[in-house]
């Protein structure tokens, strides 16, 4: 009992710290320079480590020993009952907008993620780390006439920032030698930032600024099923993966405050208004499945599909600036090792190879009066590179994205993202045997 005890002390330990992670590193956090993060809870971001990443984001059936899939809590019963694992992922790259015969290339980089997981038994799991949830971030301009007055100008600046992460704790059953169950229980929280400054070419003219910081908190439930269904030939195995999230209720409070200022001079405080609200913003029905292919220690090849009910999350919102919909995600990939246990290092490499595709959460105005909508089409190649110790990883990324808008009066978006992982694995239980 005291040996099980010591783990979940050990869980709870490591939560703590991860979730001081993010918060150290939030003031450099810039994953994004995206004006569609102006609208609603800004860029959804990825929640599958590095190594899933290089498959296109394969989740919901990936059961492997060596990595942690919080995506699906039921795989966490993958690993052996003697091994932990934690993994730590950063990101950068270069973001790319084009808008009529304009670009303008941006560098981005930020925190991704940081995930444990130790073994509770033959039979059971469990995990713990820190995800991004959604981003904001963006700088923009544009130059307009002053109404009633000829000759003179005024520039409207828009500037946002921050970031919602998402700590977890999650646990994983295996009660049949082919089937397991997962679930996470999850905080959500973080804050968003927006401002709008005008500023006329007129001498002494009053300028006027508008900030909007909101601060949101929620709680979430992450549901997982995995399903292994052997074949005749050794080692090879088909899994079949279901998850899903309940509509939840997100906790918001929003300053909306404006200010007033003459060029020169100090600046006055207009208005000042606090709102806070359990229906502004939702946690959507969220419901994915996939299937995988695998021979042990050589290939894995899967599918995935997710969808997400944003349409009813953000009904209430009743907003005239942008409109939720309903979001569909789908994924292809594969990873191939020639030979894990080949005396040549090229050989025990892990190569991957993904596609992905998705609709925007969103629906986003554009100048003729109506609405957008966009799609983002994408693929990866990545590496897993074997350390020294051989059960130790570093995961490679390579990633392309272009988000295209459903009208040629729409903003078109290109990155591309290099994202490194470490994934350590160390047998913390194994007793040391000595000659």
């Amino acid at each position: 009992m005291s040996r099980y005890i010591a783990r979940i002390t050990t869980i709870l330990t490591l939560l703590a710290t991860l979730t001081l992670i993010p918060t150290a590193l939030s003031a450099q956090s810039n994953s994004t320079e995206s004006p569609y993060s102006r609208f609603g809870l800004g860029r959804l971001d990825q929640q599958a480590p590095h190594a899933l990443r290089g498959m296109g984001g394969l989740t919901s059936a990936i059961r492997d020993n060596m990595i942690i899939n919080p995506a699906n809590p039921a795989s966490y019963t993958a690993v052996d009952s003697m091994t932990f694992l934690f993994d730590f992922g950063l990101s950068m790259g270069m973001h790319m907008l084009t808008e009529s015969n304009k670009r303008d290339a941006r560098m981005v980089g930020n925190f991704d993620y940081a995930t444990a997981l130790i073994p509770l038994g033959r039979h059971f799991a469990a995990s713990t780390g820190i995800l991004p949830y959604s981003t904001v971030g963006y700088r923009y301009g544009t130059r307009e006439p002053v109404p009633g007055v000829k000759g003179h100008y005024s520039a409207i600046a828009f500037k946002g920032e921050g970031n919602l992460q998402e700590a977890y704790l999650g646990f994983a059953w295996k009660p049949l030698p082919y089937w397991s169950l997962g679930v996470n229980a999850s905080y959500l929280f973080g804050n968003l930032q927006h401002e709008r400054r005008i500023t006329f070419d007129i001498k002494e003219s009053q300028n006027p600024t508008f900030f909007e910081y909101l601060r949101i908190r929620s709680l979430g439930v992450r549901i997982g099923m995995q399903g292994m269904i052997p074949l005749p030939t050794e080692g090879h195995q088909i899994s079949l993966g279901l998850t899903y999230e309940p509509k939840l209720p997100m906790w918001s409070r929003q300053l909306l405050l404006q200010t007033e200022s003459v060029t020169g001079q100090s600046t006055h405080i207009i208005s000042a208004d606090t709102i806070s609200s359990k229906s502004l913003f939702a946690r959507p029905h969220v419901a994915s499945a996939g299937f995988a292919y695998t021979i042990a220690n050589k290939l894995i090849v899967g599918a995935d599909v997710k969808y997400s009910r944003w349409g009813e999350a953000l009904s209430a919102t009743k907003s005239q600036e942008y409109q939720g919909v309903d979001q569909w995600q789908v994924a292809l990939g594969m990873s191939w090792i020639p030979n894990d246990r080949s005396s040549h290092y090229g050989r025990r490499i892990a190569y991957r190879a993904g596609l992905h595709g998705e609709n925007a959460y969103l629906r986003i105005p554009n100048s003729l009066g109506g609405y957008n909508a966009y799609y983002q089409l994408g693929g990866n190649l990545g590496l897993g590179l074997p350390l020294v110790d051989k059960r130790s990883h570093v995961d490679v990324t390579l990633g392309y994205s272009y988000l295209l808008p459903s009208s040629r009066t729409g903003l078109a978006e290109h990155y591309l993202t290099l994202g490194v992982a470490l994934r350590f694995n160390e047998a913390w239980f194994k007793p040391i045997k000595l000659d």
